[in-house]
């Protein structure tokens, strides 16, 4: 009704009235602030801040019309789009009035003692100290607003750790050098105490070379060059840790640079899924054997061996073999610190080669001294009577893993298998005992391998091996029955004959 409508109206201009109140009196209230900090001012200030005052007392309070309002007179006015626009025009200036009223309030706070420093300086502050330690540690903030904070903390981590690096190599072999400096002095010494207590045994007037004197003086020329040689040797080491030192860019490891191609895994995740159905579709159907053209490298042995066995071997190890070798390098060249002699031999550019993945399980078996534990009388006994226990204990998944690889070295390294042979023996005996995922599990988690031998870009490193156990716990349903020395099988023939 028109009483319905005329009371809204009322409404709406009694509260547009309190809030243009308020911002008259909050106009007030920031004019007054101003002129208390005019008056507190030192005499240079107070011109700037008078022209400020003059600024700010000219600019004039916002309009708060109420958005009901606005929006009512849209209908008659203008297009409700165009009444929005300038709506969020006026809430944005509105906004950017409240800042500087704040930043303003700050600044009076911080000058009075009663606050620290504004935001907007802390801002600026960090911005400075960020951009530093952006160019000192070479970071690219392009994609930080797209890493997680976990992310962003690893990151950080391996730049300051690109920093440090250097500086422990320099400090490791500024302790080589001193030590090698130390054990030359000490070598000097003995050389030159040692000939001053050479005597000569008898006087000889002779011209003779094979008399005592004649021979003293021979080894006192000897001696004399001997002490001419190290103290080269001893200024070239002064030159060489000189250069060296002042040089820390230098000890920077370089990785080697794959293509983005080389890089992606995913034809060897492709290839592992097709070996894995073909090896399920064929473990489903009775053992058929065949004549087989199974090469093992560079044995020729043509053997008669089952389709199973030619696929597990032909197809799902190598397919395992290649995800493991992905990423997987040996770094040729030791950035730990070297004897002195070395420090002379001419600079090669670091090299690295692609590593086996029958060498990865070896540096495992080393690394948990594998030849200790199979060496011991009590797993010898077990051995020989084909038992699973140790010392009154069942075997452990570990103890049974060191066992199988010192048996396949011990089986295969007398007729000098290659490494793809002994990893094919390496796979069937881990389907035979259905513990193919744990012992991988145990050698692909060993953090010490990871970082001495995997780059950051590796599918080990990467995914950590876990979409490529999923696929592989599908063959635990199944009983094999592999051969584990099909490389050697006529080898041990031929040698049994004779």
């Amino acid at each position: 009704s028109l009483d319905d409508d005329r009371l809204q109206q009322m409404e709406e201009q009694y509260e547009l009235l309190n809030t243009s109140l308020i911002a008259l009196t909050t106009h007030f209230a920031q004019v007054q602030f101003r002129l208390r900090q005019i008056v507190e001012a030192a005499p240079d200030q107070k011109e700037i801040l008078l022209k400020n005052l003059e600024e700010f007392a000219f600019r004039g309070i916002p309009e708060m019309e109420n958005s009901f309002c606005k929006l009512k007179l849209s209908r008659t006015e203008s297009s409700l789009e165009d009444t929005l626009s300038l709506q969020r025009a006026k809430q944005t200036e509105l906004i950017e009035q409240l800042k500087q009223q704040l930043a303003d309030l700050e600044s009076y706070a911080y000058e009075a003692g009663e606050a620290g420093l504004p935001q907007s300086v802390v801002i600026e502050r960090q911005k400075v100290i960020i951009d530093q330690l952006k160019g000192q540690l070479n970071l690219d903030v392009d994609e930080f607003d797209k890493m997680s904070i976990e992310e962003l903390r690893k990151y950080i981590d391996n730049a300051i750790g690109q920093v440090i690096i250097p500086l422990k190599m320099k400090e490791q072999l500024v302790g080589q050098l001193k030590t090698q400096l130390a054990d030359l002095e000490r070598f000097i010494q003995f050389l030159q105490t040692d000939a001053t207590t050479i005597m000569d045994k008898q006087n000889c007037k002779c011209t003779c070379t094979g008399c005592n004197q004649h021979v003293s003086k021979d080894h006192e020329q000897i001696r004399g060059k001997i002490l001419n040689t190290v103290k080269r040797i001893t200024t070239l080491l002064h030159i060489f840790a000189t250069t060296q030192l002042h040089a820390p860019k230098k000890f920077k490891r370089n990785s080697p640079k794959k293509s983005m191609k080389m890089k992606h895994w995913g034809d060897l995740r492709a290839h592992l899924e097709m070996a894995i159905e073909h090896v399920m579709e064929l473990a489903k159907e009775p053992d058929i054997y065949v004549d087989s053209d199974y090469m093992s490298d560079s044995e020729c042995s043509t053997q008669c061996t089952s389709k199973l066995a030619t696929a597990v071997r032909k197809q799902l190890a190598v397919s395992i073999q290649s995800l493991i070798q992905h990423g997987l390098v040996n770094i040729s060249n030791n950035l730990s610190v070297v004897p002195f002699t070395m420090c002379f031999r001419p600079k090669t550019a670091p090299t690295s080669s692609d590593m086996h993945a029958w060498e990865l399980v070896l540096k495992f078996y080393e690394m948990k001294n594998g030849d200790k534990y199979n060496s011991t009388p009590a797993r010898k006994l077990s051995q020989s009577f084909n038992l699973d226990i140790v010392g009154g204990t069942a075997v452990s998944t570990k103890q049974s893993l060191l066992s199988v690889i010192g048996n396949i070295i011990a089986s295969h390294d007398p007729y000098k298998r290659s490494y793809d042979s002994q990893f094919k023996a390496f796979i069937c005996a881990a389907l035979n005992t259905k513990l193919l995922n744990p012992w991988l599990k145990l050698i692909l988690r060993c953090q010490p391998l990871l970082e001495m031998y995997y780059t950051d870009w590796s599918y080990v490193v990467k995914t950590g091996f876990e979409d490529a156990f999923a696929s592989l716990d599908k063959l635990n349903q199944f009983q094999f029955h592999l051969p584990v020395d099909l490389a050697i099988r006529q080898l041990n023939d031929i040698k049994d004959a004779f």
